[in-house]
């Protein structure tokens, strides 16, 4: 009898055990990134909540379109996405390939999560307010007061003062002097990125958000790097604006 109770005690021990373990690996922490305090949940939370007790917590003046809830166990993805481009460009080994190399080794990114980040959007909309569980960073910036330039014809990322109605064409103008950019990347500060042609031709206008970046390619790339300037555009929307 002795024995048995003994056994009922220590099985019971051990299901106590596995559910504390099971609980602890479910718990989900989100460290904000410029106030370093963590929010702990037990188990899977919604977006929503997260963002609520976030702006509880900050001391910031949030720019909501900067917003990043960044996940360090895909970190991995952006490094070698890095690498890959960097090796590229010094394979290339032009002045502007150079430049380009120096710039992004001098810019720091983080595999950001693709998520609508507007509180009152997330607050109505169920579907961009996705369960979150496990471990993450999440980034509350202040709104920037620039746009940034990444032109290979330089190894310095050039930042501009934001102007009341100022569009792509207007910025380039500024910054151009005497050459005439036909065509850049633009990333919008919330990642959204794609490309604007004939900018001196369209009548088209592209407005750029506060902390967007705008890329200029590099021209005449080799065959097998065609999809370069793609890639490039597509890792500085990793870009961390802090």
């Amino acid at each position: 009898m002795k024995r048995v109770f003994t056994a009922i005690v220590l099985c019971s021990c051990l299901l106590l055990s596995l559910i504390s373990s099971y609980s602890a690996a479910q718990e989900t922490k989100i460290t904000l990134l410029q106030d370093q305090i963590a929010l702990l949940y037990p188990q899977e939370v919604r977006f929503s909540q997260v963002l609520t007790d976030a702006y509880s917590h900050t001391k910031n003046n949030v720019y909501s379109l900067g917003i990043a809830l960044l996940a360090p166990d895909k970190q991995h993805l952006i490094d070698s996405k890095k690498h890959v481009i960097l090796s590229k460009l010094r394979s290339i080994n032009t002045p502007d390939a150079s430049n380009l190399a120096t710039q992004l080794e001098s810019l720091p990114f983080a595999y950001r999560e693709h998520l609508e980040t507007d509180p009152s959007k997330v607050r109505v909309n169920p579907k961009f307010d996705p369960m979150i569980k496990g471990e993450y960073w999440l980034s509350l910036p202040k709104r920037p007061d620039h746009i940034t330039l990444i032109d290979p014809s330089t190894n310095r990322n050039v930042k501009v003062a934001l102007k009341t109605d100022n569009n792509l064409k207007d910025y380039l103008a500024e910054l151009a002097g005497k050459h005439a950019y036909d065509s850049a990347w633009i990333i919008q500060a919330n990642q959204d990125t794609y490309l604007a042609t004939d900018i001196q031709w369209k009548d088209k206008l592209y407005f750029l958000s506060p902390g967007a970046i705008v890329f200029i390619g590099i021209t005449n790339l080799p065959d097998q790097y065609s999809d370069l300037n793609a890639d490039i555009a597509r890792l500085l929307a990793f870009h961390l604006e802090l």
